[in-house]
């Protein structure tokens, strides 16, 4: 996978890292920074996610086609996204037009106008991306989940932000944003395919060299103390009962975090898991169900999402509650455990095929970890996980006051937000 992963930290502190592959035809390389909402005030709500899109807009040098053309039309592929803890930019591209494609990324990061009227028409498209994903019931339930999990804390808002902070922004509070945000002290430069590391530091070194090292952000920390709500939900005039539950964790850090992962897998990663096999195989509750698991810096959330017949939604609750129950207190079988890891293993090696995914790996090992994690030393993290952790784990973190339980309803459905609270009191 990796063969040659070296990294260089410049003075104004910016990281600098490159996996060299020299059989590869293409290159790919990332601008990450330690930019999110979770570094948000309530005003800045959405303020991340609205850069990101402006980024694409323009620079003295180019205009939004000509950015597009400069990769598009070298034969390579730009894009970028946000999330709670970080921003990306992106591109692809043979290996023969590194130095043109990462003048296009830089020029975008350094330069972006930003101007007035790029912020109040890309106002109107993030409002209505807004509304898009609100008409869409399995997207809006995951953001009414994460709003319960951490009422109140900068965890709990949507990425994208509310119509009323979106809607006050301005160019200034935008441009000033991106002043204080976008510094050295946040920003890690990924590099992986036919490049040498001396490449990637020469070019890191010509564009950034001259910025202030600015400062790290600084999270409002989640604690774990913080009472959650038990449930959330509304309304829609729609078909299914869209459901989804979480359960509080630990952050990215915990020496759990391998074992929540295994347990994910059992529970429902993929179309051999429990509540794949029992909600959908077995009764025949929903077409869609899976588990996921996000780990964040301080915090995390185990979450359960199913598109469920409405008439029957308190059955396949009481069944997903069931399976969860299980975990407690019966270990998972040997074959279980051996196909979970299995599967994990496999997974990662399929994962960090091509150039662009071992970028993703490099540059969110350095934001999240500060180095480079050698995806062997994952897999043998995944091995030692035993059927006894994964036991003490549900042990720890399956109990009602972690658990939250969000809706998107159908009038007529069975399963009421009383009966959903109910359902929790007695797990």
């Amino acid at each position: 996978m990796f063969t040659k992963v070296q990294m260089t930290q410049l003075p104004n502190g910016l990281r600098v890292i490159s996996s060299s592959i020299d059989h590869f035809q293409s290159v790919s390389m990332g601008i990450w920074l330690n930019v999110g909402s979770r570094y948000e005030t309530v005003a800045q709500g959405g303020a991340s996610h609205f850069l990101e899109h402006l980024l694409f807009k323009g620079t003295p040098r180019r205009s939004a086609l000509q950015i597009s053309q400069d990769i598009e039309g070298r034969g390579g592929y730009l894009n970028a996204f946000t999330q709670e803890e970080s921003t990306c930019y992106f591109a692809q591209c043979g290996f023969d037009r590194l130095k043109p494609s990462f003048d296009v990324l830089a020029d975008m990061v350094l330069n972006a106008t930003c101007s007035a009227e790029d912020v109040e028409k890309e106002r109107h498209v993030i409002l209505e991306e807004m509304l898009m994903y609100r008409d869409q019931p399995h997207q809006y339930v995951m953001e009414l989940l994460q709003e319960a999990v951490w009422p109140g804390h900068p965890m709990g808002r949507p990425v994208i932000g509310c119509e009323k902070s979106v809607g006050a922004m301005t160019a200034a509070d935008i441009q000033a944003f991106k002043a204080q945000k976008y510094v050295p002290a946040t920003m890690v430069l990924a590099f992986a395919g036919a490049i040498k590391h001396e490449q990637c530091v020469a070019l890191a070194e010509s564009y950034f060299s001259g910025m202030p090292a600015g400062r790290a952000p600084k999270a409002v920390r989640f604690e774990a103390s913080r009472r959650q709500e038990r449930v959330n939900g509304i309304t829609r005039e729609i078909e299914q009962t869209h459901l989804a539950l979480g359960i509080r964790t630990f952050g990215l850090h915990d020496p759990q975090r391998h074992a929540i992962r295994v347990l994910n897998t059992v529970l429902g990663e993929n179309m051999s898991s429990r509540l794949f096999q029992v909600v959908r195989e077995r009764y025949g509750l929903a077409y869609s169900i899976q588990s996921s698991v996000q780990l964040h810096d301080d915090t995390g959330m185990l979450q359960i999402s199913a598109g469920l017949d409405r008439q029957r939604s308190t059955k396949a609750l009481d069944l997903i509650l069931k399976e969860l129950d299980r975990f407690r207190f019966k270990p998972i079988g040997a074959g279980e455990l051996r196909r979970a890891k299995d599967y994990m293993v496999g997974q990662l090696r399929l994962g960090l095929e091509g150039s662009s995914n071992q970028m993703m790996w490099l540059g969110n090992n350095v934001l999240s970890y500060g180095r480079f994690i050698d995806p062997a030393e994952a897999m043998a993290e995944i091995q030692r996980v035993t059927a006894e952790d994964v036991r003490e784990l549900a042990a720890s973190c399956f109990d009602k006051s972690r658990m939250t339980i969000a809706l998107v309803s159908p009038p007529n459905d069975r399963l009421t937000t009383e009966l959903a609270a109910a359902s929790i009191d007695q797990f």
